[in-house]
């Protein structure tokens, strides 16, 4: 049986512009992605949950999917 978790990332604010210019990031997701796959977990891809106006990603969902 397999089994499947989700984790939440929200991105940060990591500089500032002007409409597009500014920018944001997903700290930490390469990590958690990197630490599920060293303990057995296969990543399975992502959701985006929340959008801003501007069609940008503001919190997504992780998929990984494991062999019980």
């Amino acid at each position: 049986m397999k089994k499947v978790e989700f984790v939440r990332v929200r991105s940060s604010l990591s500089g500032f512009g002007l409409g597009k210019g500014t920018k944001y990031s997903f700290k930490g997701a390469e990590e958690i992605i990197k630490e599920r796959i060293e303990n057995g977990w296969s990543f399975e891809g992502y959701i985006p949950l929340e959008t801003r106006g501007t069609g940008d990603i503001e919190m997504m969902s992780l998929i990984f999917q494991k062999e019980e």
